[in-house]
């Protein structure tokens, strides 16, 4: 089994479910994302700029929500993420006035755990919502272009490539190779807040990824400048129904 992390997890959900019925209730979830990445290159020099743009997908999945007492409860999921961020990098050197224009948009496939502690106003999911917690994400793979534009006085002359992003710590020596590499493993952090209807739910959340997804460039690549650090982010609007013991 590639990943047994989401497994693993729904399997210890059905046995603490087995255990306390009453404090236990799962079904599906799904909804809206808007994502966009940080780009940085640690040795561009001052005349090339990058900036990072939202671009809109979704999101699809299982949740759980075992309660913790009253008022708090764990709600771990398991989601299908679609992230599709839009990178600007941009150069202009006066010099020689030069221009230099590449956009990047992505769309990057996860499979995504995760894990949230939840305060309700009336407990058990009820009410006003804040919660918070880590989620781990395995890139499953994706799609970019990127359009580049260049010239003398200005931007022009512009080509559009294409190609698959694939998994991979570090990019392949092969001039051939049109493949975005990322890793695989992304981790990060998530915080929102949340309504609670007794079957219904609706949250809103901010996550933040704390490893650096880009890969390495190849020791013999020759490559001008460092491989670039990115870090996902993004924002979700998700909707869940959950079944079981209305508490």
């Amino acid at each position: 089994m590639k990943h047994p992390l989401p497994t693993l997890a729904l399997l210890s959900l059905t046995s603490l479910a087995a255990q306390a019925q009453t404090q236990f209730r799962f079904g599906p979830q799904g909804g809206y994302t808007l994502s966009s990445a940080t780009y940085h290159v640690a040795d561009y020099p001052s005349y090339i700029s990058t900036s990072g743009k939202f671009g809109s997908g979704f999101t699809a999945g299982l949740v759980a929500q075992v309660d913790l007492g009253n008022l708090f409860s764990l709600q771990p999921a398991v989601h299908y993420v679609r992230r599709t961020p839009r990178i600007d990098d941009n150069s202009y050197y006066q010099p020689n006035n030069y221009y230099y224009n590449q956009h990047y948009e992505f769309r990057l496939d996860y499979l995504s755990v995760p894990v949230n502690l939840l305060y309700s106003e009336h407990g058990h999911g009820k009410g006003f919502q804040v919660f918070a917690g880590p989620y781990l994400a395995f890139l499953l793979g994706g799609k970019y272009t990127s359009a580049i534009s260049a010239g003398y006085g200005g931007p022009s002359n512009g080509r559009v490539f294409a190609g698959n992003v694939v998994a991979g710590d570090t990019y392949a020596t092969s001039s051939r190779d049109t493949n975005y590499y990322s890793r695989r493993l992304d981790y990060g952090v998530q915080a929102g807040v949340g309504y609670g209807l007794p079957v219904v739910q609706l949250q809103f959340s901010f996550n933040y990824g704390l490893r650096d997804i880009g890969a390495a460039y190849a020791a013999n690549a020759g490559n001008t400048f460092a491989a670039p650090v990115i870090h996902n982010y993004g924002f979700q609007l998700a909707a869940s129904y959950l079944f079981g013991p209305k508490s």
